[in-house]
């Protein structure tokens, strides 16, 4: 990574961003409940290398999971990331936490996001987030840094996030983070585990990979904290690479934990297509668990993707205890004019 530094650069340094046009300091955005904000669209061949964003929008119940991001690369119908905004930063259920890691670094109680995943493109980027409460986020901040190159690698793949959840999981039956069709190579997660009605420890869950339609997977795990790197039981720790940013507890209905993974030291390829599961506490002892699993999956493929399952809405995308998500107040005072 530094060792690039000693040599010439080949591209041209670009960013958006939402700075204020008349040359003021009014350098936020609003937006309206369902609308659909284009943070940029831009002309390839190119490279997304760093984007930051900041949101006011305590106001609006749970604005983490109502605000959406979608990215398309090179005018495709469908989004190759398509996940809330909030999760996408390594933070769930709506809650605004940190996440200090190498390639996602949300700080200062998680207000200010960074995402360091290259994000490349041949010929066209449009990156949008859309609001989907019924209540309008009056400050929105961001600044997308990119790369302007006069040609990638025909052979450069493509950056793909998606949200998915299971409010509950199935008895008996693995929760899926990634079913991916194609030629790629997975590179992490953002896990998040409500608890429903019974109490007790989910973490016996192993992980389960399943590389180019394996019947068997050729990467099975040993519990769900031991696949986020720490062991006996979650705690709040961030690492370059994996970390727990949500740890409430486990023994009370809606207690919350986000646990985040991230796979770029070792990312794990697949020819054909791949799938990423994980347990739910399939112990004898807690068996009966389902509890409510919602991740983002983050992974690089060549397209097409096949997106086939709907993105839930936002009343789906509620966590099912919500008194548990809490704000600093001092956000829900701030004042537009001054800009935040």
């Amino acid at each position: 990574m530094f060792s690039k530094l000693t040599q010439p650069c080949d591209f041209t340094a670009k960013r958006e961003g939402s700075w204020d046009r008349t040359g003021g300091n009014l350098d936020l955005r609003s937006i309206a409940p369902g609308e659909t904000l284009v943070m940029a669209d831009l002309e390839g061949p190119g490279k997304i290398v760093h984007w930051w964003c900041t949101v006011a929008g305590e106001a609006v119940e749970m604005f983490n999971r109502m605000l959406v991001l979608r990215f398309y690369w090179d005018d495709e119908e469908t989004p190759s990331v398509e996940a809330p905004l909030g999760d996408f930063f390594g933070s769930g259920h709506g809650i605004q936490a940190d996440c200090i890691s190498l390639p996602i670094t949300s700080v200062h109680g998680g207000t200010g996001r960074n995402c360091w995943f290259e994000m490349p493109f041949q010929k066209h980027a449009k990156l949008t987030i859309t609001n989907e409460a019924d209540k309008e986020i009056r400050s929105f901040y961001w600044n997308i840094d990119w790369q302007k190159y006069d040609s990638l690698p025909a052979d450069t793949m493509y950056f793909h996030a998606r949200y998915r959840q299971e409010y509950p999981t199935a008895f008996g039956k693995d929760y899926t983070i990634l079913e991916a069709t194609g030629k790629g190579h997975y590179v992490g997660v953002t896990l998040n585990i409500e608890k429903a009605l019974i109490p007790g420890w989910f973490g016996e869950g192993d992980e389960k990979i399943y590389i180019d339609g394996e019947e068997h997977p050729s990467i099975w795990g040993t519990g769900t904290e031991d696949y986020f790197l720490t062991a006996w039981s979650p705690h709040v720790y961030h690492t370059a690479f994996a970390g727990f940013s949500i740890s409430q507890g486990i023994n009370h209905p809606g207690d919350k934990t986000t646990a985040y993974r991230f796979h770029v030291l070792d990312p794990i390829p697949f020819q054909k297509s791949i799938r990423v599961n994980i347990e739910h506490a399939w112990t004898v002892e807690n068996k009966e668990f389902a509890d409510h699993y919602s991740s983002v999956a983050y992974w690089y493929q060549a397209e097409p993707h096949h997106t086939e399952e709907a993105f839930p809405g936002p009343i789906e995308r509620r966590a099912k205890w919500p008194e548990n998500v809490t704000y600093d107040d001092f956000w829900k005072n701030g004042d537009p004019t001054k800009g935040f």
